[in-house]
């Protein structure tokens, strides 16, 4: 089991299970170790992984719950808190375990949900007082999980691991300044604003003046330049995602798809209608990959429990040009087709309102704002993540001529 259907499974134990684990020893049992193993560690070897390991503590008696060892060397120690239990970002007893042994540089403060990394980065062997990553294992990014990885038993590398704990670190800094800039302009900013374009003596007086309209100035430059990538990376993605399939096989290994071929395939069922390939999806297989609790479901994530969904995505050349978009009827009984032009899912929504509130099946409902006419356009995408409509098989198809096709229909 990789450490993707680990997660998984962990999930589903959480969900089914979290009336039960109710104390550190089942909280152990049922996520930290699973976690472990999924991470490439021998759980059932205590030259690997020790439970209840002693080191010369400033407390007698006093031991680490899990020490893992690599070339029979301890590298990492781990501090169990129940499932129940909220995790500080503080770790005084992790702390005291840490600087008793210089081999270790690497500290694991978790509750099973939760897992706190600690490293030493501003004193040798001296833990540092705030985690550099935290990782939660029912609500991550792709990139936590990437970073999750660099833990694991085969890429472990404390070089590795330092390099991303520091650049964690200055981006979490960095970050912070930035977000005080935007929202509280200092004096020294707004100086450096002015003096970057007029060459005259600033003023504290005019400093005060003008922080109300550098503040704002931020805020629509910001605005601006989000709106100007926005627009030309859908284009690039929507070129992207209808490329031919004979997609050559590197292009195909650098994409990050975190799904089996058995998942992806058991997304839907297909037959074909006048040439185009009709998707019916499975709805309870787009559940258990969008791995959320069913009150999470929105627009935005997809909506398993919608009766509209995209059947097909129609493409000519290499853009999109529309969508057969499906819908249930008679408890999922009958199905029907509505095709609709890709630049005119708009009029589409406006139409059919509930599409709107409820979303789709297999599709997040996207928007993007005009800057000079604010007129709003729409757009779908998989609403699972690190999967595009490309990857769902048979779901792209290609039409020759659009005008006479829904003109057919």
């Amino acid at each position: 089991m990789n450490l993707k259907e680990t997660l998984e499974m962990l999930n589903k134990v959480v969900s089914d299970n979290k009336d039960l684990i109710i104390n550190e020893e089942s909280t152990k049992q049922f996520l930290i170790l699973p976690l472990l193993r999924g991470l490439g560690y021998d759980t059932y070897s205590p030259q690997e992984v020790t439970p209840e390991f002693t080191a010369d503590f400033h407390k007698k008696n006093e031991k680490v719950d899990y020490a893992i060892s690599i070339n029979r060397e301890p590298k990492i120690f781990v501090e169990a808190k129940s499932m129940n239990a909220k995790i500080n970002k503080s770790a005084p007893q992790l702390s005291r375990y840490f600087s008793t042994f210089p081999s270790v540089r690497l500290g694991i403060l978790t509750n099973g949900l939760e897992y706190h990394f600690f490293t030493d980065l501003n004193d040798i062997n001296i833990m540092d007082s705030k985690p550099f990553f935290a990782f939660n294992i029912t609500n991550y990014t792709e990139d936590d999980f990437n970073h999750l990885i660099k833990f694991s038993k085969n890429l472990y590398d404390y070089e590795t691991i330092k390099f991303l704990a520091e650049s964690l670190m200055y981006s979490q800094s960095f970050k912070s300044v930035i977000k005080e800039i935007f929202e509280n302009p200092n004096d020294n900013f707004i100086k450096f604003v002015i003096k970057e374009r007029f060459n005259f003596k600033v003023t504290q007086q005019f400093i005060n003046t003008a922080r109300p309209l550098v503040q704002k100035c931020i805020q629509e430059s910001i605005a601006e330049i989000v709106s100007e990538k926005f627009d030309t990376s859908i284009h690039k993605q929507a070129i992207l995602e209808v490329s031919a399939t004979g997609t050559d096989e590197t292009t195909k290994e650098d994409k990050k798809v975190y799904y089996t071929t058995e998942e992806i395939e058991s997304l839907g069922i297909f037959e074909e209608f006048n040439g185009v390939k009709i998707v019916q999806p499975n709805t309870e297989s787009y559940k258990n990959l969008l791995k959320m609790p069913m009150e999470e479901y929105s627009v935005e994530k997809g909506n398993p429990l919608s009766d509209f969904f995209v059947s097909s995505v129609l493409t000519q050349g290499s853009a999109i040009v529309g969508y057969l978009i499906g819908q249930y009827t008679n408890q999922q009984q009958d199905t029907t087709i509505y095709p609709v032009k890709s630049n005119e899912i708009t009029k589409f929504l406006e139409l059919n309102p509930i599409v709107k509130k409820s979303g789709f099946i297999n599709a997040r409902l996207g928007s993007r704002s005009n800057k000079t006419s604010n007129e709003k356009t729409f757009y779908l995408k998989s609403s699972l993540s690190n999967l595009s409509f490309r990857d769902i098989p048979n779901i792209v198809s290609k039409v020759e001529n659009i005008d006479e096709f829904f003109g057919y229909l």
